[in-house]
């Protein structure tokens, strides 16, 4: 009997610990992700562009202040961005590039963001340069596991002949977490 008693009063205890946990966890919390960022880039010429056209692998890292995250780093890792058309398509034979790829934010806490990026970038080398990206927030760390969201982030810069170049932005939206 004391061991039915036992198994029983564990039983118990396990499903009321497993119903605090749930409870204190909550439901999911809705935040605006709004900041300011700048940092460099390196792009390396001849990616591959599958319609045989221009093409460069871009890397970005860069620090910023984001709204309940203070001060985050942002590192974008590789990404090839390909052309669009002839810059004679363009005003002032701009030249437009689009590409996909992915990013993490590094939080004051030393938590990570996982992103998705479509990023499209008008110019050319040695001009200044405008950007545009839509970010989906797609996981991370602590957290921010399981988190989801969308940003979108617009932003101008100045590229060098040597592949280099310098870049600032802002951005808004929501994270989910």
């Amino acid at each position: 009997m004391k061991r039915l008693i036992s198994i029983t009063t564990a039983v118990v205890l396990c499903s009321a610990l497993s119903f605090v946990v749930v409870c204190v966890a909550g439901p999911p919390k809705t935040i605006t992700m709004e900041g300011k960022w700048s940092g460099t880039t390196t792009a390396t010429p001849g990616c591959a562009d599958p319609v045989g056209g221009l093409g460069f692998t871009a890397e970005s890292v860069g620090m910023g202040v984001l709204s309940h995250f203070g001060l985050t780093t942002w590192v974008g890792d590789s990404m090839c961005l390909i052309a669009l058309g002839p810059a004679a398509n363009y005003p002032d034979y701009a030249q437009v590039f689009q590409g996909y790829g992915t990013a993490t934010i590094i939080t004051a806490k030393g938590e990570e963001i996982y992103l998705l990026t479509h990023f499209t970038f008008i110019g050319m080398p040695g001009l200044d340069f405008l950007w545009a990206q839509d970010i989906d927030v797609a996981n991370g760390t602590g957290r921010f596991e399981n988190a989801g969201g969308h940003v979108h982030s617009t932003g101008v810069g100045k590229s060098n002949s040597d592949g280099t170049g310098s870049w600032e932005g802002t951005s808004s939206g929501t994270i989910t977490y």
